[in-house]
C-alpha cells in the first residue's frame, strides 16, 4: 500500500496548494473589489458636487445677465 499512500498523500497536497493558491487570489480579488467600491463613491459624489456647481454657475450668471440690462 506504500504508493497507493503515497498518490493519495501527493493528491492532498495537490489540493492544498491549489486551495492556498485560490484563497490568495480571492483576498487580492476582495481587496481590488474594496478599493474599487471606495472609488465609485467618490466619483458619485464628485458628480454630485460638479452638479452643484454647475447649478451654481447657472444662478451667477443669470445674476450677471440681470446686473448687465
Amino acid at each position: 500500500m506504500g504508493p497507493k499512500k503515497n498518490m493519495q498523500t501527493e493528491e492532498v497536497n495537490d489540493i492544498k496548494k491549489s486551495l492556498d493558491f485560490l484563497t490568495e487570489e480571492m483576498i487580492t480579488v476582495k481587496t481590488q473589489q474594496s478599493r474599487l467600491l471606495e472609488l465609485l463613491e467618490e466619483v458619485k459624489q464628485l458628480r454630485l458636487q460638479n452638479i452643484e456647481k454647475d447649478k451654481r454657475i447657472v444662478e451667477l450668471e443669470r445674476r450677471v445677465d440681470d446686473l448687465e440690462q
